[in-house]
């Protein structure tokens, strides 16, 4: 059946508002993010070697992972093509004590998620792995074994699993704790009550590379943790060098994908209003990141959700720069 000229002009009044708002919400047209002009404290942006001969290794726990379009996760991206997000924690080894960075998803992470209203649901649809606990027990690492355990920051995949630590001391920004709205992405169950054991961070007025300040965990150079602007009130990277002299920099979820570092690319518009905090600061620190791999074209910089980088290195047990 033909359609009449009036219910053409009519369908098109309709869809084309649909159609400008979805390119709107995927990020068209793009985010401007402009050069960073380094201050003082950030001008050396070369980064500091360790003290010493790194012994320090690392793994990544995959705990979960979801199945979308790359226009879902950077800003730009593609209709057609299929990419993996993953749900990471990562398990740092080093003679004076082992650590978590993140737990990704946890024990109890189907009923937490039940806390979402429908829409966020949708938005985050999960596939569950194995637990970060579990990979560990499972390959001879006992819990109570983990006393420290830090977060990037504590949205609902970062921080499901904080209380399967039980033992472990819990390290993060305080200012995670300001406003942990659900509609952000936090899940307040997965840290409240008196039994987490909160040692929250404090950074020293040490620059490190182009960050004004810094905390070097170990003493020696090796893990080194960053305050990181933008994704949330206290996003925190952590600057690692391995026993086979490389260097890697977690970013946590500063953007989804590296190539949001290399090309300078937030994340889609509509993911910006869901999860991010503050959208200047945060072009602000992909422009430092972006500079900074400029400089230092080794490094190897790892986003929390990035599976196409994490899947090349390896997922636990295997170990990550070992000599």
């Amino acid at each position: 059946m033909k359609l009449s000229s009036k219910t053409l002009i009519r369908t098109n009044l309709i869809l084309l508002p649909i159609l400008l708002f979805l390119l709107y919400f995927l990020g068209y047209p793009k985010e401007n993010i402009p050069s960073k002009n380094l201050g003082q404290n950030e001008a050396n942006v070369s980064i500091p070697e360790p003290n010493e001969k790194s012994p320090l290794v690392f793994s990544i726990l995959k705990t979960g992972e979801a199945k979308t379009l790359e226009a879902f996760v950077i800003e730009g991206g593609s209709v057609l093509k299929a990419v993996t997000v993953a749900h990471s924690s990562f398990y740092i080894q080093h003679p004076k004590g082992n650590f978590l960075f993140d737990t990704g998803l946890g024990t109890k992470v189907k009923e937490q998620f039940q806390e979402f209203p429908l829409y966020l649901k949708l938005l985050m649809e999960y596939q569950l792995v194995q637990t970060a606990k579990e990979q560990l027990e499972s390959s001879g690492v006992k819990t109570n074994s983990i006393q420290d355990v830090f977060f990037s920051h504590l949205h609902w995949d970062h921080a499901s699993g904080l209380q399967d630590f039980p033992s472990a001391k819990i390290h993060s920004l305080p200012e995670e704790l300001n406003h942990p709205k659900l509609e952000a992405g936090y899940i307040s169950s997965q840290f409240d009550g008196d039994s987490v054991n909160w040692k929250h961070l404090v950074f020293q007025n040490k620059p490190y590379a182009s960050y004004a300040k810094s905390l070097d965990w170990y003493g020696d150079g090796t893990a080194v943790f960053v305050p990181m602007k933008g994704h949330s009130e206290g996003s925190v990277g952590l600057f690692l060098h391995t026993e086979n002299g490389q260097t890697y920099f977690l970013t946590g979820d500063i953007v989804w994908r590296r190539e949001g570092f290399l090309e300078k690319k937030h994340k889609p518009r509509g993911a910006r209003w869901i999860v991010d905090f503050d959208i200047a600061t945060l072009g602000e620190e992909i422009s430092r990141v972006h500079n900074l791999f400029q400089k230092n074209p080794d490094l190897q910089i790892i986003p929390a959700h990035d599976h196409d980088v994490q899947s090349p290195l390896g997922f636990y047990p295997q170990v990550i720069g070992k000599k």
